[in-house]
C-alpha cells in the first residue's frame, strides 16, 4: 500500500455549488428527486478532468448533495434549489465499496488511524468541514469491478507545533 496506506491527501478549492439541502435519499434519488433535476441540467456542471463535479455528507438520517457549478449559473436558475459558496479545505481520501458497509467501515477507520499517526495533520472539526463522500466510476465501471467505488473525504488541517 506504500507510504499513505492507500489513502492520498487533496486540497479542494472553494467553488460554487448548487445544494440539494438537507433531503432523504428518496428526495435525493427518487423520481422527480435532486438527482433527477441535477442531471436534466448537465449544462450546469463545472467542467472537470475526470468524475463528476458533486460530494455527498449525511446528518442522520437524510444527506446534502452539492454540483459544483458554472460562474455563470444563478440562483434564479436553480430554484427550488440554493447555491452555495464551498469553502473548500484539506481532505485525506480513500476509496471503499459503497454496497459493503464492512469495507467503507474499515476504510474510514484505517483513515482515521493513518491521520493520528501522520504527526503531520489532525482532522478538522470546525462547522461547514465534514467528512464527504463521492461516487467514481458509476455505470460501465462499477458494473465491470461489481462494486461501487466510493470516495471517503475527511477533513484534515495542519498540526499546530
Amino acid at each position: 500500500m506504500g507510504k499513505l496506506k492507500g489513502s492520498r491527501v487533496v486540497e479542494i478549492p472553494p467553488f460554487r455549488a448548487v445544494s440539494s439541502g438537507l433531503l432523504t435519499f428518496d428526495e435525493l434519488f427518487g423520481e422527480s428527486g435532486f438527482g433527477q433535476w441535477m442531471t436534466a441540467r448537465r449544462h450546469f456542471w463545472k467542467d472537470l478532468i475526470y468524475a463528476s463535479p458533486d460530494f455527498m455528507w449525511h446528518e442522520d438520517d437524510k444527506s446534502v448533495w452539492i454540483w459544483a457549478v458554472k460562474d455563470g449559473v444563478t440562483e434564479a436558475d436553480c430554484a427550488p434549489y440554493e447555491i452555495i459558496e464551498y469553502e473548500g479545505g484539506l481532505f485525506v481520501v480513500a476509496t471503499a465499496d459503497e454496497n459493503d458497509s464492512k469495507d467503507l467501515n474499515k476504510v474510514v477507520k484505517g483513515m482515521v488511524r493513518w491521520i493520528k499517526k501522520s504527526g503531520v495533520f489532525e482532522q478538522d472539526e470546525r462547522p461547514g468541514h465534514r467528512g464527504m463522500c463521492h461516487m467514481v466510476g458509476c455505470g460501465a465501471i462499477q458494473n465491470t469491478l461489481g462494486i461501487a467505488q466510493q470516495e471517503i473525504f475527511l477533513p484534515v488541517k495542519f498540526k499546530k507545533k
